[in-house]
């Protein structure tokens, strides 16, 4: 009796395993799209130590429309933040700057020919999202 049922035991043991295929149907969740987009532009990448250099950040929800947001700038080296620009509110999507002017220095000339990364780091409806520039100070 004991052999039958080690034969038995082992027969729905081979049965079971190998070829078979999963029967439940796994749904992959659609990635959310992001509720904010952020652009960030200057007008180039290479600025000049002691010369005005004009950027901006455009912060615009799925639609394309403006949004209040807030937005931190800061300048990294090799990834890692070395200076910071300021933290502004913005109502209308925008913030636009340009440094060199009064109240806002420009390029020091330690920072002549280091690749830094313009950063803006953005909050806006709950989200947090970063763009980068890269620069290189002439």
């Amino acid at each position: 009796m004991r052999p039958l049922l080690v034969a038995a035991l082992f027969a729905a043991f081979a049965a079971g395993c190998g070829g078979h295929h999963e029967t439940a149907a796994t749904t992959a969740r659609p990635k959310p799209k992001p509720s904010i987009a952020v652009q960030l532009v200057a007008q180039s990448h290479h600025p000049r130590v002691g010369r005005p250099w004009r950027y901006e950040v455009r912060v615009a929800d799925a639609a394309g429309k403006p949004v209040p947001a807030s937005v931190h700038l800061r300048i990294l080296f090799g990834g890692v933040p070395v200076g910071q620009l300021g933290r502004h509110r913005v109502g209308n999507g925008i913030w636009a700057e340009t440094l060199g002017t009064p109240g806002n220095p420009p390029f020091p000339a330690r920072a002549r020919g280091q690749p830094l990364a313009f950063q803006a780091v953005v909050t806006a409806k709950g989200e947090t999202k970063k763009a980068n520039y890269w620069i290189r100070v002439r």
